[in-house]
């Protein structure tokens, strides 16, 4: 083979390479939940400088949201039984998200948020349109659940 056409597939090869590397660490982001969060916190741990991906259930009496200036917060916690259960000593992370108040953002619903975790101890979610995912916890129940419902 000729040497300038090793040199030009070596060129692509190593631009493929970078595109992937910088595309996958553009995306990667560390999933937490709230006990996880709040247990590093409690060693020492500095996770403000890591991209997250927070995990938790969200508090109903905890949404404030004003639409003049599309600022929404809410409290998450760990899970549904410690919601159901414990919710008063439960640790909770309190989520900061500028946009529009999603609909299926009520009470137990499991959220999804990708941001960052500031030193006052809020979690900022991100400005893309996927940083914050809601499922509605009465929107997709089983089938055998529905049907006894019914």
């Amino acid at each position: 083979m000729k040497p300038k056409f090793i040199i030009g597939i070596g060129i692509i090869v190593v631009a493929v390479v970078a595109v992937m590397g910088f595309a996958i660490a553009g995306n990667s982001s560390m999933e937490v939940k709230v006990n996880d969060i709040v247990a590093d916190r409690a060693k020492g741990v500095d996770l403000t400088q890591h991209a997250l991906k927070l995990t938790g259930v969200v508090v109903g009496d905890s949404i404030v949201y004003d639409a003049a200036t599309s600022h929404l917060e809410f409290d998450v916690v760990n899970s549904r039984d410690v919601l159901a259960n414990n919710l008063a000593n439960a640790p909770r992370i309190r989520v900061v998200y500028q946009g529009v108040k999603p609909d299926t953002l009520v009470n137990e619903a499991q959220a999804i948020v990708t941001g960052k975790l500031a030193a006052d101890g809020k979690f900022y979610a991100g400005q893309s349109q996927d940083s914050l995912l809601l499922q509605c916890p009465t929107k997709y129940q089983n089938a055998q659940t529905a049907s006894t419902t019914k």
